[in-house]
């Protein structure tokens, strides 16, 4: 009983630790994924796979190492208010042209994911929000690709390059 016992343990252990070697090191993710980077591209991709540019062509986005991110992106050459009080209207026009949120972010390093998981943001229906969105890194790790999908369907990639 007891070398049955005692083989069932090597076993058991010598496949825990096949698995630990096959699962990608968070640690390690997290530490490629800290620092700030800009936007350099941002497609979406409609249901017939047809890629189209964003109107959202400057951004920003920061990941550290506590585990906090930020982002924003903006579309180029919004027009500035007239006045100090400004119209409904170009009020309306300006908030439509920026995204901007910030929260804590995890990694599924076995999905290949980063969640956003938004605290707070410019539009308050974000607030609460589980922004789930696919990484990739370039070879030379300078770009982050992060996609967004429906389903297995890509419908927007957006790719950050490191500052």
């Amino acid at each position: 009983m007891k070398m049955i016992i005692t083989g069932w343990l090597l076993v058991s252990c010598a496949a825990l630790s096949l698995s630990a070697q096959q699962r990608p090191d968070v640690g390690r993710l997290k530490q490629q994924l800290v620092g700030s980077y800009k936007l350099v591209s941002f497609v979406n991709i409609d249901q017939n796979g047809v890629a189209a540019k964003s109107p959202f062509t400057i951004g920003q986005i920061s990941y550290d190492a506590a585990g906090r991110m930020s982002a924003q992106l903006m579309r180029e050459g919004r027009a500035r208010l007239t006045t100090p009080q400004s119209s409904e209207t170009e009020r309306a026009t300006a908030y439509s042209g920026f995204i901007s949120y910030f929260g804590r972010y995890t990694i599924d390093a076995d999905k290949g994911t980063v969640t956003h998981h938004v605290e707070g943001g410019m539009s308050p229906n974000m607030v609460g929000a589980e922004l789930v969105r696919y990484y990739e890194f370039s070879p030379d790790g300078k770009s982050l690709f992060l996609s967004v999908k429906n389903g297995d369907r890509v419908t927007g990639r957006l790719q950050w390059d490191r500052y």
